[in-house]
């Protein structure tokens, strides 16, 4: 749980649109990835910044949950925010199943020879 106080946080409530543009955002990206509730909690950064903390909770799905559909959510989330005038950074909490399983990313085309050397080592290392 992030560390603010409650008392500042009811000077920054969270207002039923925006709820409804981070569900608008985040819900057609992550359904398909066992998205199961969302969660908006108005709170304070470290630097005491108004920001809004988003838990997504999420069920067991199979055969695996893919990062690249992941980390399109941040950014989806702050063009719908900010396309409605909220200027609170989201900071998103992704709680997965603890059996979920992550689907590998295969390796860009464009991977450096040097780089299938194995850690520490060059291509020209290798014998």
């Amino acid at each position: 749980m992030p560390a603010f106080t409650y008392e500042r946080d009811l000077d920054h409530p969270v207002a039923p649109a925006v709820e409804e543009a981070i569900r608008g955002a985040v819900e057609p990206l992550l359904n398909s990835q066992g998205l199961e509730s969302i969660r908006v909690i108005p709170g304070l950064d470290h630097d005491g910044d108004p920001v809004l903390y988003v838990e997504l909770q999420f069920r067991l799905v199979q055969p695996g949950v893919d990062p690249r559909v992941l980390s399109q959510a941040g950014p989806a989330l702050r063009r719908a925010l900010w396309a409605i005038g909220e200027r609170r950074f989201p900071h998103l909490r992704y709680d997965f199943h603890p059996d979920q399983q992550v689907l590998s990313t295969p390796r860009p085309v464009s991977w450096p020879s040097c780089m299938n050397a194995g850690p520490g080592r060059l291509t020209s290392d290798v014998p």
